[in-house]
């Protein structure tokens, strides 16, 4: 995308200009918050299916024969929607009666 973007605007690698200055030129928001925001549609998408159906079943599963590597262990999928949540300033508390709520799931996520 942002290669895209410097050559629409005939930005060259020798003119300098970082990707969050072509950003704020463009006025897009980053890629990073684009990332929440697809983040948690799927995550009110999924508090509104089923308990029995697969994928919410998935996420919140754990695996029973797994050997650990060393190093800091992955991520699990509850870690990265409380992250989610916390960068977009959504109460913790809360999120799973706003998701179920579709409209303003929706309007709190496009912010």
């Amino acid at each position: 995308m942002m290669r895209h973007l410097r050559s629409i605007m005939r930005i060259t690698w020798m003119d300098k200009v970082t990707n969050k200055d072509i950003l704020e030129r463009t006025e897009l928001p980053s890629m990073e918050n684009l990332l929440i925001r697809k983040n948690l549609r799927w995550t009110g998408h999924l508090m509104g299916v089923s308990q029995d159906r697969l994928p919410k079943q998935i996420p919140y599963s754990l695996l029973s024969s797994v050997h650990s590597k060393r190093g800091r262990p992955r991520l699990r999928f509850k870690d990265t929607v409380k992250r989610n949540l916390k960068l977009s300033d959504i109460k913790t508390e809360s999120w799973i009666s706003l998701s179920q709520q579709r409209d303003k799931w929706r309007a709190i996520i496009k912010r």
